[in-house]
């Protein structure tokens, strides 16, 4: 119930940044949000001696490029297709594992390689998606991004995942802040002019988002084996596209609704023959 309730706790951060990104753009809105976490997290940071460079590395991954770009794309793509996007992530982790580790993998994980990645070229040729094929593509690259992350994750160490997720969000806060400057405009007039409802999930993504779904998260995980946790996360389009249509009125079409299960079926066959970089999946996905 616990890992059903986080998976549920991740979608709605993807339907939180959509209600915001309609008032604050994109870049000032993942800034807001990363200082909402930073200040948050402050008592729990600590000094990484030895690996405050890898923890650089990780908030231009994580942070910049993966959360940056998703809500950036957030202003064009909806909440159900998105979600169902960014599960390539895990596809995308096995490849760049093949390259940096020489991890190989057998015939049913590329066999799971190949669909999930049909599903998004299916997703493609629905016409709202088409339409945005600019915004397609920065999800697509913050996808590759969280799956990047994971293998700079896995090289880091035993490190608290609020100490990690901590100084992403230091770290990240100078260069988001410096790309809204150049690519945005009348920041502060939008934080001003923002609604009530805008502010609710700002909180929402900084807090229950980050400290209570992966609060819950990390106690989960020490406790099962990860073939036992990770299919759950295969729930979080699912809740998103409900979440989506529920709050934000959006439509599932029959073309989302087949690619998204294609794109869902091969993510499926990688997940449950999983490959042991993946064990610790999930330590500072904050997009879920």
């Amino acid at each position: 119930m616990l890992a059903i309730l986080v998976m549920a706790v991740w979608a709605s951060n993807i339907v939180a940044a959509r209600i915001s990104a309609a008032e604050i753009q994109g870049w000032t809105l993942i800034t807001l949000r990363m200082a909402v976490v930073a200040i948050t997290l402050l008592p729990f940071i600590r000094i990484q001696r030895g690996r405050m460079g890898k923890l650089f590395g990780i908030s231009v991954t994580m942070g910049t490029l993966h959360f940056g770009l998703m809500f950036v794309a957030l202003e064009h793509v909806e909440v159900g297709t998105a979600a169902l996007i960014i599960q390539t992530s895990v596809p995308f982790a096995l490849l760049l594992a093949l390259i940096v580790f020489r991890e190989r993998f057998g015939w049913r994980r590329a066999l799971g390689i190949l669909v999930s990645f049909a599903g998004v070229v299916m997703l493609v040729g629905e016409p709202r998606v088409s339409n945005n094929l600019l915004y397609l593509g920065m999800v697509l690259i913050s996808a590759l991004a969280f799956g990047a992350a994971n293998l700079q994750l896995r090289a880091l160490g035993d490190v608290s995942a609020f100490t990690i997720n901590g100084w992403i969000a230091i770290f990240a806060i100078p260069q988001m802040a410096f790309i809204a400057w150049l690519f945005e405009a009348d920041q502060f007039g939008s934080l001003l002019s923002a609604s009530t409802e805008t502010w609710i999930a700002v909180l929402h993504m900084g807090i229950i988002v980050s400290i209570v779904g992966h609060g819950l998260w990390y106690r989960l995980v020490p406790l099962y084996r990860t073939n036992q946790t990770m299919p759950f996360t295969l729930l979080i389009p699912v809740f998103g596209a409900t979440l989506g249509y529920i709050l934000l009125d959006e439509t599932l079409t029959w073309i989302i609704l087949a690619g998204g299960i294609i794109t869902l079926f091969g993510v499926a066959i990688i997940v449950f023959r999983m490959p042991d970089f993946i064990a610790n999946w999930g330590v500072s996905s904050e997009e879920q």
